[in-house]
């Protein structure tokens, strides 16, 4: 990656001499879905909102062979250093919410907390059990649809059936967009290395959210965390998984409250 790139897609508000927190937003969506929350904590926090590749102002993945989620949190890393950023928290929704716990895993000694919304590390599920093949199963078929078709499909997975139908058309459009990404996204949360083993070591005060009317693919691996890290605060809230944004105040409000007190 060009020097030139590293900062593409990275949203710094907050107090610069504040504790650095680190925000990762969910698929085919941006670092815009944090705004709200950003502006609740910029007097006491320096505030390091990144698009992830493929999404709002970042670069694409398109020249990233085999792509991991190793990718996106070298990148992340890469930011870091640039900033001179030595300790952060993170807090990360969906598959932000993986790509938080990967790095959470690859740079212990210097995640001060973590957050996690329904983290789709979808890689920790048993490999044949429903959960698990109901997601191989919604990304194959992505693979095999029209752009229009695929997007409605993974979007009326997550937020509803007819959600897509109901979107104006430059949203549709936007998602449409990010259908290849998407793909990529599976591929990494899939195949992903580490295991339950690896984050069951997890030193840093924890806070798992979930909401209440989720898929159930999504709460099986919130139960998989929480059978290795039995001592993380976990809450749930109402809405589903996109309550992050559709219930924006509740869930912000939790988030607060543990960046206030995480131990």
């Amino acid at each position: 990656m060009q020097l030139s790139d590293i900062l593409k897609g990275v949203h710094l508000s907050g107090t610069q001499q504040a504790p650095a927190l680190v925000l990762l937003h969910s698929s085919m969506s941006s670092a815009r879905q944090w705004r709200p929350l950003c502006a609740s904590l910029a007097s006491h926090f320096r505030l390091i909102n990144i698009d992830l590749f493929g999404y709002g102002d970042a670069p694409q993945a398109s020249g990233c062979k085999g792509f991991s989620l190793s990718h996106e949190t070298d990148r992340i890393q890469l930011i870091l250093e640039e900033l001179a950023v030595t300790e952060f928290s993170l807090l990360g929704h969906s598959y932000g919410g993986a790509v938080a716990l990967k790095m959470a895993y690859d740079h212990s000694s210097r995640v001060n907390s973590l957050q996690l919304f329904e983290p789709v590390a979808f890689h920790l599920l048993k490999k044949g059990c429903p959960a698990r093949l109901e997601v191989e199963t919604l990304a194959s078929n992505m693979d095999s649809l029209s752009k229009e078709q695929a997007a409605a499909s993974f979007v009326d997975y997550w937020n509803g059936e007819g959600f897509f139908a109901r979107c104006p058309s430059s949203m549709q459009q936007l998602f449409c967009s990010q259908v290849a990404k998407v793909g990529l996204d599976f591929q990494a949360l899939i195949n992903e290395p580490n295991g339950l083993e690896q984050y069951a070591t997890l030193p840093m005060p924890t806070q798992l959210l979930s909401g209440r009317q989720t898929r159930q693919s999504a709460k099986n691996v919130a139960q998989s965390l929480l059978s290795v890290q039995p001592s993380w605060q976990y809450h749930e809230v109402e809405g589903g998984h996109m309550a992050p944004i559709s219930h924006a105040q509740l869930v912000n409000s939790a988030l607060i409250g543990f960046l206030q007190s995480p131990e």
